[in-house]
């Protein structure tokens, strides 16, 4: 008896070891400094760890699959310096949002047909077209942020909802969209496939070309809606908007319990490493901890989540 009930402590501390870590971590840091309970903070932080959630959801669904994409940050800041381009002139209200998400799915049509049918690794693509991401940012901005934003874009940064941050509503509403998709849909199954066994896909009848596109589409869709909310987040558009994010999705994702080998996680574990992660670089921006540092910290979470992930693969 006693066996199976240290099991079964075992699996629900398993199974909610990363809200225990959130709470544990809140706890020390509002120890250390008291500010960071303040609602103030709490709202901010919350804003802030909405915009790297969004493209989050996107780079799940990349990592599932057993991908990489690394030109999630440099599409944020393309697609708000293209949003922030037609919000400050006398065009169509709609075009500040058309035109960023057809910029975002030409990087993801290319990033996708160049692994899926060229069969670059997903890592080189993308560095390509982080690089030109830039690059096209830089050009549209002229290395200048674009001011003047439209108020309509504003509210969506700024504004609250029945006392919520538009920004965090968007975000729940994201994270709900893919769970769904990923347990509801037979799209979300062939993900899981896709990522679990790609030859076995295939053997099933799954298009595989077709489903790696389709993700790649769906990241540059998220990148797009958190460029377009940074936009209005800042009241303007800039070619450094949003630039590491991919970083920050990256750990999100492997510290909420997605296999860099693909085929496992959920959204609710990916939910709880957004918030770790957000929680985190605000209370090392509270304790003024040197910016440079903490990419150094960043990257060490990296590899430490990613070796902690082929110990358990190898168990």
């Amino acid at each position: 008896m006693e066996n199976k009930e240290k099991a079964a402590a075992s699996r629900l501390i398993k199974k909610y070891s990363i809200i225990l870590i959130l709470i544990a971590l809140m706890i020390v840091l509002t120890m250390i400094k008291p500010q960071f309970i303040k609602p103030g903070n709490l709202v901010n932080m919350l804003r802030q760890i909405s915009l790297v959630g969004i493209l989050t959801m996107g780079m799940m669904l990349v990592i599932l699959i057993g991908d990489i994409d690394i030109s999630g940050g440099p599409q944020i800041a393309l697609t708000s310096v293209i949003c922030a381009y037609f919000a400050s002139r006398e065009c169509p209200l709609v075009l500040a949002f058309l035109m960023p998400l057809l910029a975002g799915l030409c990087c993801g049509l290319v990033n996708g047909v160049l692994t899926a049918k060229m069969r670059i690794p997903s890592f080189i693509a993308t560095l390509g077209m982080m690089s030109v991401a830039k690059g096209l940012a830089l050009i549209v901005s002229k290395g200048q942020p674009i001011s003047g934003i439209r108020p309509e874009i504003e509210w969506l940064g700024s504004k609250k909802l029945m006392g919520i941050p538009v920004l965090v509503i968007v975000f729940i509403i994201c994270a709900a969209v893919v769970s769904i998709m990923l347990q509801k849909t037979a799209f979300g199954k062939k993900i899981y496939a896709l990522g679990g066994n790609q030859e076995a896909a295939r053997v099933c009848g799954i298009n595989v070309d077709l489903t790696r596109i389709k993700v790649f589409l769906l990241m540059s869709v998220f990148a797009t809606i958190s460029g377009i909310l940074i936009t209005g987040r800042v009241s303007s558009g800039s070619a450094t908007n949003g630039i590491e994010y991919h970083m920050d999705a990256i750990a999100s994702t492997v510290i909420g319990g997605v296999s860099m080998t693909g085929g496992s996680g959920n959204v609710m574990g990916v939910v709880g490493g957004v918030l770790i992660m957000g929680v985190l670089q605000n209370g090392l921006d509270l304790m003024m901890v040197s910016p440079y540092l903490q990419q150094i910290f960043k990257g060490a979470i990296i590899v430490i989540a990613v070796v902690a992930d082929n110990m358990k693969n190898r168990r």
